[in-house]
């Protein structure tokens, strides 16, 4: 079969990418090795794809067809933008030839790189002229930046005669037979009830939730090829929606999570990169060379150089760095464990615990360490009342239910904590692991640290001293450990409130982790609890090289 020139542009695409002939971020290149992967995988008996080259030429066909009125010409599709296209539209079920494979899209790369004009418009305006009674949709944060892409896609559509002609553009809706294409935005509460065929979400970094996704994803199951694709550049705040997406298509490309409906590519510097390195510009902005140029981007770089406070932007907006604020503590490439932990293997050795109690609006928290040689194992339990869950959704973070679905929250019936259910649980943890110590505040606990010396008396239960001369050395230790990657906590929840953090130290350099304000609702309990175990854990450190039998434990790690 002689194939088109898209065709071969693609093929020639990935495999400079994996040769590194094109230097690219280790997610870029796995996006290329699964893509040449599927294409192998399609002749195999029993695969569910094949690769349409018709459609995708088809569609290619289309896009480079648009006139773009900022250019003044039409469109060419650069080989970053063919891969992505030969992908979502290429790859359909070998059952019925009309349906494609790919219903999630998350593209992440670097402002600045022709997402809108090149990935954006064409999916738009193809949806909607080729789907019947179509409805497409574009998600912006607000309603501005919806405003001024419904303006750039008027504009398109009215250079081109024949578009002109059948198409009626509205004050917000764009018609054409029984299909339309509306605009959105992220605040927008009417979003149930829609059948969209196409919804592309702008700038995902900067929404507060997924709500809108979420309402889109389900929508998109009424239709044959319904497809929800995020477009975004990496952001600023590791608690939002669009990182937990970041992490679920790092997943897919790594194989640990299989989802033959899901596309996914990162464009980003990797992990040990220096972001003042020109020579990594190319990993984040794949455009660089075509229109977008190198003296544009050694401009924001210097810029970012000698004004720290516009580092963060930089990082994320151009290298596709997740990051938060300059004020955050551990930094978050330090932190990342995705070694999961088979808590099971450590039923008989000596833990060390720690408690938090809250009433409403804190979280309670119940932590739990482990020593294996030169690692700290960490595991928690978090109780909120469950009245305050919406409320949380709303000002706290958007994961908030799915934590609670999965069990690292626990949403306790009422508005209050009641502490008789944690009392409990205690007593079911203490019994099922080797707990040795429980440390805990004194504030709110006196009743239930009562019940608890009377029933497990061999438990020594630790008044932690909470005041910043105190606390300041664990604090240290708990950094220290952490930089060097001997914490292993893969816990959600943690990851959160590690990222809620601020350090201030006082005078004499001490300080303790603390919130922004007291009235901060960015929680920090589960980070306070870690501190308090691993310091106890610490503390009795030689007792516990002498009970453990390292290789009865060792080897399953």
């Amino acid at each position: 079969m002689k194939h088109s020139e898209y065709y071969k542009t693609v093929i020639e695409y990935c495999n400079s990418i994996i040769s590194k002939k094109i230097k690219a971020g280790i997610y870029t290149i796995k996006a290329c090795k699964r893509f040449l992967e599927d294409i192998k995988k399609t002749k195999e008996e029993g695969n569910l794809f094949y690769f349409n080259e018709n459609k995708f030429n088809e569609f290619c066909e289309f896009a480079e067809a648009l006139y773009i009125p900022d250019t003044g010409e039409k469109l060419k599709l650069l080989s970053w933008q063919l891969f992505i296209y030969a992908n979502l539209y290429g790859f359909y079920y070998k059952d019925n030839n009309e349906r494609r494979r790919f219903r999630h899209a998350y593209i992440e790369v670097a402002r600045k790189n022709g997402k809108t004009t090149g990935l954006l418009f064409p999916q738009i305006l193809y949806d909607f002229l080729t789907t019947n009674a179509a409805e497409s949709y574009l998600v912006s944060k607000d309603g501005a930046q919806a405003e001024k892409s419904f303006r750039e896609l008027k504009a398109i559509i009215n250079e081109d005669k024949d578009l002109k002609k059948i198409c009626e553009c509205l004050s917000s809706t764009i018609i054409y037979d029984t299909s339309r294409i509306a605009f959105f935005s992220s605040e927008s509460t009417a979003i149930d009830g829609y059948r969209n065929s196409l919804s592309i979400i702008d700038e995902f970094h900067c929404y507060d939730n997924d709500k809108i996704v979420t309402a889109f994803r389900y929508g998109a199951r009424a239709r044959l090829n319904g497809l929800v694709a995020i477009i975004t550049s990496a952001g600023l705040d590791i608690a939002n929606p669009c990182y937990a997406e970041n992490s679920k298509c790092k997943s897919i490309l790594n194989g640990t999570l299989t989802d033959d409906s899901y596309f996914g590519i990162i464009y980003a510097y990797d992990e040990k990169d220096n972001w003042q390195d020109p020579k990594n510009f190319i990993k984040a902005n794949p455009s660089l060379g075509t229109f977008l140029k190198e003296d544009i981007l050694l401009s924001d770089l210097a810029d970012a150089e000698i004004t720290p406070s516009h580092q963060p932007d930089f990082k994320s907006k151009t290298c596709g760095i997740w990051t938060n604020d300059v004020k955050s503590w551990i930094p978050i490439n330090k932190w990342k464990q995705e070694k999961e932990i088979d808590y099971e293997l450590l039923k008989n050795i000596p833990c060390y615990a720690a408690l938090d109690l809250s009433t409403v609006n804190d979280m309670t928290a119940f932590s739990l360490c482990w020593l294996l040689k030169d690692n700290f194992y960490f595991k928690h339990y978090f109780y909120i009342p469950k009245e305050t869950l919406y409320e949380r959704y709303k000002k706290e973070n958007i994961n908030i239910f799915d934590w609670v679905d999965k069990g690292y929250i626990t949403a306790i019936e009422g508005g209050i904590i009641d502490y008789e259910i944690i009392y409990e649980d205690i007593l079911k943890l203490c019994k099922k692991f080797l707990i040795k110590e429980i440390a805990y505040d004194r504030w709110q606990s006196s009743l239930l640290i009562n019940k608890l010396n009377e029933n497990i008396p061999d438990i020594y239960l630790i008044e932690y001293d909470q005041s910043l001369k105190n606390f300041s050395p664990p604090t240290k230790e708990y950094e220290r450990l952490a930089l060097k990657g001997n914490i292993i906590d893969p816990n959600p929840v943690i990851f959160w409130q590690l990222q809620n953090v601020r350090i201030k130290p006082d005078t004499n350099n001490n300080y303790k982790p603390m919130k922004d304000y007291k009235a901060s609702t960015k929680r920090i309990d589960g980070i306070i609890t870690s501190i308090m175990a691993l310091d106890r854990c610490k503390a009795n450190e030689n007792k516990i090289v002498r009970e453990i039998k390292f290789e009865d434990v060792l080897n399953s790690f």
